[in-house]
């Protein structure tokens, strides 16, 4: 994986074939706990796509797949009721947003091209790298920058135990979370770079 550089008005990163498929597994995944189906299967077409969702009358109810619920996380931790009317009112439209953003993301990773990405939809692809780390970060039980460094310091100690399945896969998520940080961060330093400086 190769960071994020600037090229004219698009922002451009190269990652090999091998780091394309987790990472396109990893945005498949993540798609399909939104209800999104499996990307793969989704066309291109735009006119195909759901073009959003009917006002809902009845309560949506809080997901119980923590991770889905730091994606989707209530208004408000004190009242019940308005956080109940807010997912009410916006959940389905945010969901769709979050599904279509992974799904753009899902479609660089699949092409083999370089990934370009224009520099006023940067913002879009950050804040589906966040999405993505908020996941892993659940399943890890990342809550705080003392959980993160110690996922680190796992990391750097080495492949885990052939016999620990439990820490091979923490050491895959745990892979596939600190470099999709990596990631977004030269991804923000290129937009940061942009900025005009102040006089």
């Amino acid at each position: 994986m190769r960071g994020f550089r600037i090229e004219g008005d698009h922002l451009v990163s190269e990652a090999d074939p091998e780091e394309r498929e987790v990472f396109a597994s990893v945005v498949a995944d993540v798609a399909e706990l939104l209800g999104a189906g499996r990307l793969e299967e989704r066309t291109e077409d735009p006119s195909a796509e759901p073009v959003g969702f009917r006002l809902r009358l009845d309560p949506i109810p809080a997901p119980d797949d923590p991770a889905v619920h730091r994606l989707l996380p209530d208004a408000s931790r004190e009242d019940a009721e308005l956080s109940a009317e807010f997912r009410r009112l916006t959940e389905d439209d945010l969901r769709q947003e979050k599904i279509e953003r992974l799904a753009a993301l899902y479609r660089l990773l699949a092409s083999g091209d370089p990934i370009r990405v224009p520099r006023d939809q940067a913002h879009r692809l950050a804040a589906t790298l966040t999405d993505l780390r908020l996941v892993l970060g659940e399943r890890l039980g990342i809550t705080d920058e003392e959980s993160s460094q110690a996922l680190e310091d796992d990391l750097v100690a080495g492949d885990p135990d052939p016999g620990d399945r439990a820490a091979q896969v923490r050491h895959y998520l745990g892979s596939i979370f600190l470099a999709l940080g990596w990631w977004q961060e030269t991804l923000m330093s290129c937009l940061l770079a942009g900025l005009p400086s102040e006089s």
